[in-house]
Parts: structure tokens; C-alpha cells; sequence
């Protein structure tokens, strides 16, 4: 690729990883930051020391255009998921070789577009509305393939599960719909429409990806396991990374793959999330930018790459890169899990996770007298903390597992 500048936009989780690798590369790192600004818990990870500028969108699409314009620029790519849609915007602009398809960049960053756009091509998904206001859900949970069955009800714009809620049996949907339209979520943004689709049964899986010229490269394959605490029904309990030859990894990968090509992608990175079912893969998102929560470091553990190894040599103009991965370690990301709200003490247990033979890291966020929520979404774990185990070993990593959350179930919460 020719250019010297890099335009990350939102450099924020794990899109702090791409400036100083861009640099390393030979070219000048440039933060554009979105406006309205997501949570603090993103932006807190700027690094403004990292850009040779950082600009911000004040006064709109067009006055960074212009600013950007006279650049010598190879790429613009989205650090995290609130700079997806202004990064799209410009890189149609300003890049138009290495940009997704703008015609179906509505579809790229609404969950509601998402299914839709991947329904029209051939894709099966699970029923799914969209709506503005309550009314507008009355006819969809009636329907004879809706009606009875478990809703999930979620944002159409939103990040780790900031919002996604469970109504059992399609029970109670309405307020759930009313309490979330109009609230701010955790990208900053409002929320003027809300998804409700018939729940998913199965085991979920993340696909991450880079796609180059229109061809998607799986960069590392993960199962999540989820479980229920109190009324929140997916709370993040560990990320497993798993080998391509895995079974049913080859069937997930080609669903995921005629996904993305449904929804315009021709460059840059895709998280995807998808559910094995009873009766085969089904799309739950595609987000398109990195893994964030630090998966895209863990990836790189895991496999000796990631997709910003892979933007990265793409930059540098190496075009035969790999379409899959080895897996060299055996790697799991355990979150930590409050099961109550109220004051922390005993957070000593946790300590014992360091000295574990396959601990790689830990982030502990509370200490004893801290008062703290019962987990309930992926920002909220984040909060409390993780660890991170990884040897060439598999089964010394499940025995260390064990022993984590052993030690983990050690810390006590006063209600």
C-alpha cells in the first residue's frame, strides 16, 4: 500500500494496539476521536502519546475530510466499535481501495440491519424486528415461531452486552423495550431503535477475522461460556481459544465468511459472534473492528498473530498471508463473577491465581471494602477482573482452571 499516515479512529481497548505497531511498520499513527464520547471505561485506554496528531469531530464528517485530505494516507480503521461508522465514512472518502462497501455500511453497525442484510442472502437467522417504539413489537411476539419462546432484547448499537436482556418465555418484553429506547449506552450513543429476536440455543463462538481485498482471513477461533447470575443470563465465564480442525470450527468459519461478504466486507478487521445451534450455525452479530477486552493480545498468545499483525503486514505489502492460523498454546481468559452486590472482602484469594504455573496475567480491580454490583453484563466483569492461563499444555491449563475458581469463589461479598 502507498501512504505514510495510519488514521486509527477511536484508539480505545484494544485499539491501543495498532499505533504502536503502525509505527514499528514505518508509518505515522493519526487518532481521530468520535463524538459523543463512549463510557470512560473506553476512553480511559488513550494513549494521545502515541499520534502524531488527534483530532476530534467537532463540526462533522466534512471538516475532518478536509483535514485529512492533504495526507498522504495508506488506511483508516476503527480502534474500537464507536469509531466504526465515522471510520467507514472517511475510509469510503479518503481511502476507497481499502474501505467496506458504503452501500451496506448501515447494515455493519445496526444488529437490526445485520440480520436482515444476511436473511436476504440466503443465510437462516432467527426472527427478528426492530423498533422505535413498543407498539411496533406487538404483531412480532404473536407470531407462530415466536410466540412462547425466550426473547433476547438488546440495543441496536451498543458494545459487551451493555443492555442485552432476557425475556423468558417472551414475558414482560414490553418494559424491557420501554426502559431501554431512549437511554444513552455505553458507546454515547442514544438508543432510538431496539432489536427483539426469538433466543438462540446453543454453544456460541467468536470468529475473529481480517479481510483484505474482499478475502476474510480467520486470525483465531474462540467458545465462550456464559452463564445466568440473578436475572442477567450472559455473564461472561471464560474464552477458550480453539484450533481450526476443532469440531464444527470449519462449518462456523464458512457461515461466518458468507456472512461478512452479505454485509460489504472488502477490508479490515471483524469480531464475529456466532451460535451452533441444533440445527446449524446462526449469526448472533458481526462487529467490525478487533476483539476488545484485551482478546486481541490474548489472540496473539494464543496463535503468534492477530489481526493487527495482519493489518499491519498488509500495510507493508505482503499479500500471501495465511487464510487460518496454528494454534501454538492453549489459552483461557477466566473473568472473575460477583453473584451479589454489596461490600467486598477476602480479595486476597485471588492472589493465589498469580502464582499458578500457567497464569499469564491478571487484572484485579477491587480490593477489600470496596462496594460493588453483581456482575451482570462484559463491562461489569471488566470491572471486577480477569486472569489469563496459557501453556502448550492443554490439560495443565484446565487443572489451573480448576484451581482459579476455586480460589476465586474464596472472595466474600457483604450484603
Amino acid at each position: 500500500m502507498t501512504g505514510r499516515f495510519v488514521v486509527i479512529v477511536d484508539p480505545y481497548s484494544s485499539g491501543v494496539l495498532y499505533a504502536p505497531a503502525v509505527r514499528r511498520a514505518g508509518f505515522t499513527p493519526i487518532a481521530v476521536r468520535s463524538t459523543p464520547f463512549p463510557a470512560a471505561q473506553f476512553t480511559a485506554a488513550f494513549r494521545p502519546d502515541d499520534f502524531d496528531r488527534a483530532l476530534i469531530q467537532d463540526d462533522g464528517v466534512e471538516t475532518l475530510v478536509a483535514e485529512l485530505a492533504p495526507l498522504d494516507i495508506a488506511a483508516i480503521i476503527p480502534g474500537s466499535e464507536s469509531g466504526v461508522t465515522l471510520a467507514d465514512r472517511l475510509a469510503a472518502r479518503l481511502t476507497p481501495a481499502s474501505a467496506n462497501l458504503p452501500a451496506l455500511a448501515h447494515c455493519r453497525n445496526h444488529k437490526g440491519h445485520m440480520t436482515a442484510a444476511v436473511a436476504a442472502a440466503g443465510l437462516p437467522v432467527t426472527p427478528t424486528v426492530c423498533v422505535r417504539d413498543p407498539e411496533q413489537a406487538s404483531s412480532f411476539v404473536v407470531r407462530p415461531d415466536v410466540a412462547g419462546h425466550d426473547l433476547v432484547i438488546k440495543p441496536t448499537t451498543s458494545v459487551s452486552t451493555d443492555g442485552v436482556t432476557l425475556a423468558p418465555g417472551g414475558r414482560g418484553w414490553r418494559p424491557i423495550v420501554t426502559g431501554l429506547l431512549g437511554r444513552t449506552n455505553a458507546t454515547g450513543v442514544r438508543n432510538e431503535e431496539v432489536v427483539l429476536q426469538r433466543r438462540l440455543i446453543g454453544t456460541e463462538y467468536v470468529i475473529n477475522t481480517f479481510t483484505a481485498d474482499g478475502r476474510h482471513a480467520v486470525t483465531d477461533v474462540c467458545r465462550y461460556t456464559k452463564v445466568s447470575n440473578g436475572d442477567s443470563f450472559a455473564v461472561y465465564r471464560d474464552v477458550e481459544f480453539l484450533a481450526m480442525d476443532e469440531p464444527h470450527v470449519p462449518e462456523l468459519i464458512a457461515h461466518v465468511r458468507q456472512a461478512l461478504d452479505a454485509l460489504g466486507f472488502r477490508f479490515g478487521p471483524a469480531h464475529t459472534e456466532v451460535m451452533l445451534t441444533p440445527d446449524g450455525p446462526r449469526l448472533i452479530e458481526v462487529n467490525s473492528r478487533i476483539a476488545g477486552s484485551g482478546m486481541a493480545a490474548a489472540a496473539a498468545l494464543a496463535t503468534g498473530d492477530n489481526a493487527v499483525g495482519r493489518f499491519v503486514r498488509h500495510l507493508r505489502g505482503e499479500r500471501d498471508q495465511p487464510d487460518g492460523f496454528t494454534l501454538r498454546r492453549a489459552v483461557k481468559v477466566a473473568m472473575f463473577i460477583a453473584t451479589d452486590s454489596g461490600v467486598v472482602t477476602n480479595t486476597a484469594a485471588y492472589e493465589s491465581i498469580r502464582a499458578l504455573p500457567t497464569c499469564r496475567g491478571m487484572h484485579l480491580n477491587i480490593r477489600d471494602g470496596d462496594q460493588i454490583q453483581a456482575t451482570t453484563d462484559l463491562l461489569s466483569s471488566l470491572r471486577l477482573g480477569w486472569a489469563l492461563l496459557a501453556h502448550q499444555d492443554p490439560a495443565q491449563v484446565e487443572r489451573d482452571y480448576v484451581k482459579l475458581r476455586r480460589y476465586s469463589a474464596s472472595m466474600r461479598v457483604l450484603r
